[in-house]
């Protein structure tokens, strides 16, 4: 699969869960070869993946996205120092870390994910959101706000509007 995505030489490779259902051993040869194949044609790579190990090992720069929306979007390690959005950081709550308490719980999002189908443009992640502002976030749609030069966030949060000032 990989040789016929290069026959072309192309100056992207799409990589849409490209370690999904293997083993530790084989997931570290695709992820080594992805690597080689990147410096040697000098492409890109997109890297679609819920697995925050591999986002953590392979990436520069993350989206991290929310019913088919990007929620949040900064270099790699702004992301894990420096979370932003709500859902961001419960993702980032959930993952095992090295060396943790290993008799408790890892962490997790709380309410069931709504169905993405005529999604309004409110916030999708009011429902499940703890820090979500009553008729704010379920009311409008989100702007982007920027964080800094390289790290921007769509949520109310870091917005000016605040609880009471819904337009």
């Amino acid at each position: 699969m990989i040789s016929m995505a290069l026959s072309c030489n192309p100056e992207i490779l799409i990589a849409d869960e490209p370690t999904t259902a293997l083993d530790v051993t084989i997931q570290a040869q695709v992820l080594e070869l992805m690597k080689s194949l990147q410096a040697e044609f000098g492409m890109a790579i997109l890297l679609v993946t819920h697995d925050l190990g591999i986002i953590a090992e392979m990436c520069d720069e993350v989206a991290v996205m929310y019913l088919g929306r990007i929620v949040e979007q900064a270099p790699m390690r702004e992301i894990f120092n420096n979370p932003k959005h709500p859902y961001t950081k419960g993702l980032l709550k959930s993952m095992p870390r090295l060396g943790g308490n290993k008799s408790k719980r890892l962490d997790s999002i709380e309410g069931s994910v709504p169905m993405p189908i005529n999604m309004p443009p409110m916030c999708g992640f009011y429902d499940r959101c703890k820090d979500r502002i009553e008729g704010v976030c379920n009311q409008q749609a989100v702007p982007k706000t920027a964080i800094s030069d390289q790290h921007m966030v769509r949520c109310f949060l870091y917005t000016d509007q605040r609880e009471g000032e819904a337009q």
